[in-house]
């Protein structure tokens, strides 16, 4: 073999030697699949404010960390809505499209986890898409009607639905009642119309992070999930026996499961109790603050 031929002969030993290691990268990547992520008691769906960098932004963050504090024995996941958040405020509506989208994507999945929403500033006009509530900017998908049962509590910082003098406790009679507007004393964006019962704080439109309203809002939103999300206090904690046989029904409506799409679900354990229905008997054993498991008998 002359000398020439060699260095051909090299790169034809190397193309064969690669080809099985291309092919075994193949075979590797079909057969991996990712893990699918683990359900939560909590989802918090937060939309960052105009001009921030993707994510849940400087007021989410802290939001969801209060949250994970406060609510000790609950598993709390996050998700931030993915959006423009544009200065010419018309990414609001794909905003709240992407919200609704993952909440009903999420609740499929996941019969028993509950949602606390919310954003700042653009932030909560998504939000307030979301909900159904008309803003006249740009419009988007809500939340089904079906899941509003699901969504736990509601909080927005800097919202401009003030600037028309609303908030949302006065547009929404479903989702009012467990529902927070900050607005501080000296915001202009949301027209200094709040509902905070403890008075809005001090500062302007980029005080939030500082002056306590985001502590307080995740305070006003663990309260809700540990009572069940109704905003209002009508529907009965776990009751405090052990084991409780009942309807299907009745565990709905005193949050030892929930109902979705007119099936129900053991709260906590997840479990399947088939038809949301009076007529469907089923016993359930308490086994933690609030989480219930299906069992034969009690």
């Amino acid at each position: 073999m002359n000398r020439s031929s060699r260095p051909r002969l090299a790169r034809r030993i190397a193309t064969v030697l690669a080809v099985p290691a291309v092919a075994l990268t193949s075979l590797l990547a079909v057969g991996t699949a990712p893990a699918q992520a683990a359900c939560s008691d909590v989802d918090v769906v937060f939309a960052r404010g105009t001009g921030e960098t993707p994510g849940l932004g400087i007021l989410g963050r802290p939001l969801v960390t209060g949250l994970q504090s406060q609510l000790s024995g609950y598993t709390v996941s996050s998700y931030a809505v993915d959006y423009a958040a544009n200065s010419s405020q018309t990414s609001a509506g794909p905003g709240a499209t992407d919200m609704s989208a993952h909440v009903s994507s999420v609740a499929a999945s996941c019969p028993g986890t509950r949602f606390v929403i919310g954003g700042y500033s653009q932030g909560a006009t998504v939000t307030d898409i979301a909900i159904g509530i008309r803003t006249g900017v740009t419009t988007g998908t809500p939340i089904p009607s079906a899941l509003s049962g699901r969504v736990a509590a509601v909080v927005v910082f800097g919202n401009p639905l003030g600037a028309s003098g609303r908030t949302i406790a006065t547009s929404s009679t479903v989702y009012g009642p467990k529902s927070r507007d900050y607005c501080n004393v000296s915001d202009s964006i949301c027209g200094r119309q709040g509902s905070n019962p403890a008075g809005e704080g001090s500062g302007g439109h980029l005080s939030y992070s500082s002056n306590g309203s985001v502590t307080q809002a995740a305070t006003f939103a663990a309260g809700l999930v540990r009572a069940g999300g109704t905003g209002g206090g009508t529907t009965p904690t776990p009751t405090p026996a052990t084991c409780v046989t009942a309807s299907t029904l009745s565990h709905v409506a005193a949050d030892r499961a929930v109902s979705l799409y007119g099936r129900a679900y053991a709260r906590g354990s997840r479990d399947a109790l088939g038809l949301t229905s009076s007529y469907n008997t089923v016993s359930l054993r308490q086994s933690g603050t609030a989480s219930w498991d299906l069992v034969a008998s009690c």
